[in-house]
């Protein structure tokens, strides 16, 4: 009986310690979902940039002076801009290329915690299942005790594990009998 105790609490124990690493995966997992929402408004920013930048050329450059040269207004006027252009393009791509980065990792974890949550929630699953039967089978020996009366029971139970003892006992003296003999 106290063996059958003992396997139930260690089940239920178990059962208990799996319910909350389910919890703490599904919490990780909804943490991970947050951060990729967060992320999500940068790459909003990203391609509002892009955008302000994709206006028609007239536009964002100015129109040459009458008197000015085509020198003077490439050197005052586009080569500035064109510059400018560069530097937030190259800023937009390296931000994007760390949110692009960011984003797999978040993905990658998430992908990873979802999955250790549904392991777990199966390994639930499958200890509730074992802790059934074993509460079953409990009742089934209570059943027994209350027919055949506690202390015979205690007796049997107590007999068929000192044969067992003794089996394992001679199981184990054949095979170190049979190592010695391979030697």
């Amino acid at each position: 009986m106290s063996e059958l105790d003992d396997e139930v609490r260690s089940i239920q124990n178990g059962m208990e310690k799996s319910k909350k690493e389910a919890e703490s995966a599904r919490k990780q997992a909804d943490k991970y979902q947050k951060r990729m929402q967060e992320l999500a408004p940068m790459v909003k920013d990203m391609e509002h940039m892009a955008a302000k930048f994709s206006d028609n050329p007239e536009q964002v450059l100015p129109e040459a002076g009458s008197i000015e040269s085509g020198k003077s207004y490439r050197e005052k006027k586009a080569k500035p801009l064109m510059e400018k252009i560069v530097k937030v393009l190259r800023s937009v791509y390296a931000s994007y290329l760390d949110v692009s980065r960011k984003f797999d990792k978040l993905q990658l974890s998430y992908n990873r915690a979802v999955e250790k949550a549904n392991n777990l929630s199966n390994r639930f699953h499958e200890i509730y299942t074992e802790n059934q039967e074993l509460k079953e089978i409990v009742r089934d020996y209570e059943c027994v005790k209350v027919v055949l009366g506690k202390e015979k029971v205690s007796d049997i139970v107590q007999m068929e594990k000192q044969r067992e003892l003794l089996l394992k006992e001679q199981k184990r003296a054949e095979r170190s009998k049979q190592n010695r003999e391979a030697r």
